[in-house]
């Protein structure tokens, strides 16, 4: 199938509620239209689709609002999120960084070489700096723009922020040199996280918040690194996130988590996101009584290079596995959609969704399975 067939076989499967309406009557036990789905940062992809690049759209507004927009109506997802890159803090805060004028940016210069530079990077103002604050505007004029949507925000976990700001191979060195300093800079990151949160709430109101921490996954620290520096900061994270905005953040983390499953158990997260390289089922066993869970099509073998076959065989494996999680299941890619990522396959991921997890409720199998 092509785009414009998807687009008519989605005429079959309309959605009937709005994606706070599904996912608050869903998370109470009631049926819903479908199973709740998103796509992380599909927005780049979407500006992709509509001919424009990452960088345009980052630069102006009307083209931003374009994507909204046609990601609202293509895809269904009717929210925005306005949130901190792996990068926004680092960048914030003087690290160089390349932004290709179609791609992900990348830190090609890290602020922090020397710790004795350490309490310059203490200070941050998200209404005065050069990163922060057009991301405030864009959030001030997404409000404007569509407020009928939900504005929402993210940050970055403690650990990839501190990679953001000290290069990674000295941060992983600091854990066994000057630990008692990289559990600082680790603050540091937490503090700049739960400011711009802050902020962001005081401006636009109490917004469910996401956190994204790659760094953390058990193929780049070992148990003992985990537990000693990236569980203390993550959890101040997580509790600083809920005292500010009363809502409880979800979390992803990249890579392989297993190792690290009984920790995030005890963590104070509404959903856990899953990578691909893990499976929903052992996912759903481990953690699925406590929270909800996401996931977990992969995002570069299907998404981006597959068939749209592929797409919807995949999706409907998912909804499989993970559909009946006692706390809940939201549909989603393992990470986030890749650029190159064809129309169609975003098509087909919605219309599987849609499809098969037509009449979900919170801990069954949809209905559309049978």
């Amino acid at each position: 199938m092509n785009a414009e067939e998807l687009r008519e076989r989605l005429k079959e499967y309309p959605q009937k509620m709005t994606t706070g309406e599904r996912m608050k009557k869903y998370m109470a036990g009631e049926e819903v239209d479908h199973i709740p789905y998103t796509l992380s940062l599909v927005q780049d992809v979407m500006a992709e689709v509509c001919g424009y690049t990452s960088t345009q759209m980052e630069k102006d507004f009307n083209i931003f609002a374009e994507v909204v927009e046609r990601t609202r109506d293509d895809l269904g997802m009717d929210g925005v999120n306005v949130r901190l890159t792996l990068r926004s803090i680092g960048a914030a805060l003087g690290s160089e960084r390349h932004i290709p004028e179609h791609g992900i940016d990348y830190i090609t210069k890290p602020v922090l070489q020397d710790y004795k530079d350490l309490n310059q990077m203490r200070a941050l103002d998200p209404y005065s700096n050069s990163i922060l604050t057009p991301l405030l505007e864009r959030a001030r004029k997404v409000k404007e723009r569509f407020p009928e949507m939900a504005l929402s925000t993210g940050v970055v976990g403690p650990f990839s922020t501190a990679v953001a700001i000290r290069p990674i191979e000295s941060v992983l060195k600091d854990a066994r040199k000057h630990p008692e300093l990289l559990k600082e800079l680790l603050d540091i990151s937490v503090d700049h996280s739960l400011q711009w949160v802050e902020v962001f709430t005081k401006e636009f109101g109490p917004a469910t918040t996401s956190i994204s921490d790659p760094v953390t996954c058990t193929d780049i620290l070992n148990r003992k690194q985990f537990e000693t520096f990236s569980k203390p900061a993550m959890e101040k994270l997580i509790t600083g996130l809920y005292e500010i905005t009363g809502k409880k953040p979800s979390l992803h983390i990249c890579g392989h988590t297993k190792g690290i499953w009984s920790d995030i158990r005890s963590m104070d997260v509404s959903t856990f996101s899953v990578d691909n390289c893990e499976d929903l089922e052992e996912v759903k066993v481990a953690l699925g009584d406590v929270m909800a869970i996401s996931g977990n099509v992969p995002p570069v073998d299907i998404m981006r290079n597959g068939t749209v076959e592929d797409v919807i065989q995949e999706t409907k494996r998912c909804i499989e596995k993970a559909a009946d999680s006692p706390k809940g299941f939201v549909l989603a890619a393992g990470c986030q959609v890749p650029l190159g990522t064809p129309e169609e396959n975003l098509l087909a991921f919605v219309y599987a969704a849609r499809k098969y997890g037509q009449g979900a409720q919170l801990g069954k199998l949809p209905r559309g399975l049978e």
